[in-house]
């Protein structure tokens, strides 16, 4: 290898001109392409599995039923103004854009009438038939009886009150509830595109906004929206910024450090072109290759910047340490190459295979990872190790010798302490078994991407304040047919998991009496149809259609497949038909515990086990179960490809086998250390368990091939180790400014992690491959 590296950089260096050129030109194009093709994705979708029909499916409905693409809309102030105006104005103005399907109803009285026509033998309105047709044949003397009369007059009395309330979710009234204070009212919209559109929900927020900030000033009213559609935007939309704020924050970070680090103002610029090219060049290809990123992977960039200076700690701590030694020429350069690139190029190979293993998890977001940073290291490691000792080279009367500085020496003696060696072992171990516990106790109530104070967050709390709950169930049961529907409705009641329901069952006891007994339901209804009194109450209330309309109905039914062919059509959100043709008769349920709290989400849908169940709850809840099953897998893979690399470069069970161990539990002392602080484990942070695998191993290799070239070598190596550590940490730990709590805790997981990394570097295995004996307490035996 060491031939290879040395006809490599030689030519390189003879080439200088045009591989400049190249790269300049390479990441320009690049960059440009990047900053404006790259996208950011943040709906939970984006995660599934693209080839699981089971994930297909439940995409698919998330795509087409509205209850998973509603924008809910909060007006506060209307207590001074007309509702039904208010209501009827914003209905209007949302109706007219083309990004708003219609307002949805949150009854609809018209199908409630037409519908619940077809149980007439079992209902109060049959008991009014009779008595008005018993009138009509009534015996003189019975006319006297006023036992009739107050029987009749109550069963119209029951009548008119039921119209009157269906009458109070007619017209502008049935699309909006008013609270109790007469001060909020609550509407709900459905876009004209699936949520998971991403660009599409953010064109329609923004440009719904505007109106609502027309509508505000001419009402003197405040509107605020909340919902999927708008807790969709707010994620993407704080994704985003947290990519540019994480990306500006680490570059600046690493700059910082990097000063502090080196103290020259030519090397520091010249590792700050060289980030910008790996980065351009990076981004650049990861937005042809993925087009967008998702929650998970929003943030690469920061991650490829930690990782990726590493590369150029390393070369540069070596050119400098062979000017100072050898001088400042290029035979310097050169040698400094060929003694950096075996390390630097295993360290890259681990890393890049640990991640590229993640391709065959069937975790689209796993697979995405993969992708991004294994093409990302590449990158960085191939631009630093050409753009550094070009530049070196080409400014090499800009450099001078230096001595070493004094605190690389005394990290040097303070890192071989006794008592520092057998304290980081203690801890380690320690948290290791906290973190064990940790990940035991796996979280599925994540923490959001979003922050406390967003709109959305501040529009639930305020309904919910007003009303207490509103809103539509997003868990939904399936079945095939009638009976399997109301079996296992009456199931789950009886055990305790819901606590109500809506379904065709909401419409109809017995779907199958109606087709079978559909001429004598329709005398009944005829007769409805042509009873004065009954007649003038529906009219009065303006459902008189409706209400004919049942006849319409049970002349076109002949079996019950006919009748719910045709409520489909009036109901379409009780039906639904799967990826293959199947039609499913469909319940939106209350669960009877807050799935958002205490782990509940796992309780619930392990109680559903063999029910099908739709919905964007039960969509995320088999997310985090495939990841949680891939992360497991792709761990074990990314262990058995890193020792293989290991054995390989090492020639040695033994040293192959520690780095990883070591690197194993400084992952899980990292999930301790979390766990102590109030972060418990959940899908975000899951995720690091292989993602350390791949970068926790860079600082063991470098300092380990140290060992071979002597105390010198150790001791820059060290340096290099630490300025590494430190910049990777520097990246990880702009998370911790995110507005979205979930990157916040994988910044702070991360970042414990890579320092228990430099503890465990230096502090353990260095000093266990080390033939400098460590200082005891009694004085220095070096």
């Amino acid at each position: 290898m060491e031939n290879f590296a040395k006809l490599f950089i030689e030519l390189i260096l003879r080439n200088s001109n045009k591989v400049l050129v190249f790269l300049v030109i390479l990441s320009i194009f690049l960059g440009l392409y990047a900053a404006f093709g790259l996208k950011i994705n943040a709906d939970i979708t984006g995660l599934a599995p693209k080839d699981n029909p089971m994930f297909q499916d439940m995409v698919k409905y998330t795509s087409e039923k509205v209850t998973s693409n509603t924008l809910v809309v909060a007006i506060l102030g209307v207590k001074k103004h007309n509702p039904d105006l208010i209501a009827q104005e914003l209905k209007s103005l949302f109706e007219q854009s083309e990004y708003i399907n219609q307002a949805e109803p949150f009854d609809n009285p018209e199908t409630l009438v037409k519908y619940g026509m077809l149980s007439i033998s079992e209902g109060s309105i049959a008991d009014s038939v009779k008595y008005y047709q018993s009138l009509v044949n009534v015996e003189p003397r019975a006319l006297v009886d006023f036992r009739f009369w107050r029987n009749l007059g109550s069963s119209l009395y029951d009548l008119n009150s039921y119209l009157e309330d269906l009458l109070k979710k007619s017209g502008i009234k049935k699309y909006y509830l008013i609270s109790p204070d007469n001060d909020l009212i609550v509407m709900n919209f459905s876009i004209t595109k699936p949520m998971s559109d991403v660009n599409f929900v953010t064109k329609a927020v923004e440009h719904l906004k505007e109106i609502s900030r027309k509508f505000e000033k001419t009402y003197n009213v405040e509107v605020k929206f909340t919902g999927g559609v708008m807790s969709t935007y707010e994620a993407n939309m704080q994704a985003s910024k947290d990519f540019t704020i994480t990306s500006v924050i680490s570059l600046i970070g690493i700059v910082v450090i990097l000063i502090f680090g080196f103290g020259s103002w030519i090397e520091l610029i010249l590792l700050f072109v060289g980030l910008l090219m790996s980065m351009a060049i990076s981004l650049g290809l990861i937005a042809i290759l993925l087009k967008e990123l998702n929650i998970v992977t929003t943030f690469v960039n920061a991650m490829l910047l930690g990782l990726g200076i590493d590369y150029a700690m390393y070369i540069v701590t070596r050119i400098q340490e062979r000017f100072n030694i050898e001088g400042v020429s290029r035979e310097s350069i050169i040698d400094a190459f060929i003694e950096n690139f075996r390390p630097s190029f295993i360290s890259m190979v681990t890393t890049a295979l640990a991640f590229a293993t993640m391709l065959l998890s069937p975790s689209n977001a796993i697979k995405q990872m993969g992708i991004s940073v294994s093409i990302g290291i590449f990158i960085y490691f191939t631009i630093f190790n050409i753009f550094v000792p070009i530049a070196h080279d080409k400014l090499l009367q800009k450099f001078k010798t230096r001595q070493r500085e004094t605190y690389v020496r005394f990290v040097d003696i303070v890192r071989r302490t006794r008592a520092l060696y057998i304290l980081t072992i203690f801890m380690t171990i320690i948290m290791a078994v906290f973190g064990v516990y940790s990940i035991m106790h796996f979280s599925y109530t994540t923490s959001s991407l979003i922050s406390n104070d967003a709109e959305s967050t501040i529009a639930s709390n305020l309904i919910s304040q007003k009303f207490g709950a509103v809103g539509t169930s997003d868990v939904i049961i399936a079945e095939t047919d009638i009976h399997k529907l109301e079996k296992t409705l009456s199931a789950l009641k009886d055990n305790g998991l819901i606590t109500s329901d809506f379904s065709i069952l909401s419409f109809i006891q017995n779907p199958e009496k109606i087709a079978e007994e559909k001429s004598n339901i329709y005398v009944q209804v005829l007769q409805l149809t042509h009873v004065p009194i009954l007649e003038i109450l529906f009219k009065k209330y303006g459902l008189y259609e409706s209400f004919v309309s049942t006849v319409d109905v049970i002349k076109n039914i002949s079996t019950t497949q006919d009748l719910f062919k045709l409520m489909e059509k009036d109901i379409p959100s009780l039906f639904y038909k799967d990826i293959y043709g199947k039609t499913y008769l469909l319940a939106y349920v209350t669960p009877s515990m807050d799935v958002w709290i205490d782990n509940n989400l796992k309780k619930f849908f392990e109680s559903l086990q063999g029910y099908k169940v739709y919905g964007y709850t039960a969509l995320f809840y088999n997310i985090i179960e495939e990841l949680i099953s891939s992360t497991i897998w792709v761990f074990a893979l990314v262990f058995i490809v890193e020792f293989l690399v290991l054995f390989v470069d090492f020639r040695s069970f033994k040293k192959a086998w520690n780095i990883l161990l070591l690197t194993s539990l400084n992952t899980l002392a990292a999930f301790g250390i979390s766990y102590l602080v109030g972060i418990k484990t959940t899908f975000i942070t899951f995720i690091v368990l292989p993602i350390f695998l791949g970068i926790g191993v860079d600082s063991l290799v470098e300092l380990d091939h140290s060992v071979k070239f002597g105390r010198e070598s150790i001791i820059k190596t060290e340096k290099a180790v630490i300025m590494s550590i430190l910049t990777t940490v520097t990246s990880f730990a702009s998370f911790l400014i995110a507005r979205g709590k979930l990157l916040r805790e994988f910044g702070f997981v991360t970042s414990s992690g890579l320092l228990g990394t430099l503890f465990i570097s230096l502090f353990w295995y260095l000093n266990i491959i080390d033939k400098y004996p460590r200082r005891s307490k009694k004085g220095d035996n070096q």
